[in-house]
């Protein structure tokens, strides 16, 4: 774009937007400042926790054969005295998905927040690279239950069955185990619910209100 039609689009834009109501503007402008405030929050609290979490993984898997006898001996001191435990392949495979998961999530989550280029000269630019921001949040959102919800259930299944079988020798889920069952179920569901909400009361009424904005610009 040459620099005589770059100000002529911008001259355009503000005869358009001086017909536009001025406190509809500032007030998408402060819903998408908190909005982008608390997910780069959101991400970086993730990100620390998932760095943690893998480091943490990735010892019990290199020093399994010390570390897992030793923290089972603490908690329950009479089943070490009785016999010798050890990690089984249920135990094995639910830490390796979350080591893999650990470095996945934060990924994804970044990837969702990187900025669409553009110059942002122009108004039209700057709703343009808003847009597709929220429409990435969207995205990503929408597809929360297959990368973010799925995993952690195998995961935290797969564990404490195995915790079970390597303590008991008894595959048949316990009371316990039951309970957990019912605790991961009831979690899931109020991610579920807490995800459905981000999508319909905050990212699509953005988007719509974006796109209404962008459609004024374009005429």
């Amino acid at each position: 774009m040459k620099l005589d039609d770059l100000k002529a689009v911008i001259d355009q834009e503000k005869d358009i937007m001086e017909k536009t109501k001025t406190s509809s503007i500032d007030s998408i402008n402060k819903e998408l400042f908190r909005f982008n405030k608390e997910i780069n929050r959101n991400t970086l609290i993730e990100t620390i926790v998932a760095t943690f979490a893998f480091c943490a993984v990735s010892l019990m898997l290199l020093y399994d054969d010390t570390f897992y006898p030793y923290v089972i001996g603490q908690i329950f001191p009479n089943v070490t005295a009785e016999k010798q435990v050890s990690m089984n392949t249920s135990m094995y495979f639910s830490l390796v998905v979350m080591a893999i998961y650990c470095l996945f999530v934060p990924f994804k989550l970044a990837m969702a927040q990187r900025d669409i280029d553009s110059l942002d000269w122009t108004l039209s630019s700057r709703v343009n690279q808003e847009i597709g921001k929220l429409e990435k949040q969207s995205k990503l959102w929408s597809s929360a239950h297959l990368w973010s919800f799925a995993p952690a259930i195998i995961i935290g299944v797969s564990f404490f069955w195995g915790l079970q079988v390597s303590l008991t020798g008894h595959w048949f889920p316990s009371d316990y185990l039951m309970l957990y069952f019912v605790f991961i179920f009831l979690t899931t569901m109020s991610g579920l619910k807490r995800k459905k909400m981000l999508l319909e009361r905050r990212i699509t009424p953005m988007l719509k209100r974006l796109y209404g904005i962008r459609k004024e610009i374009l005429g």
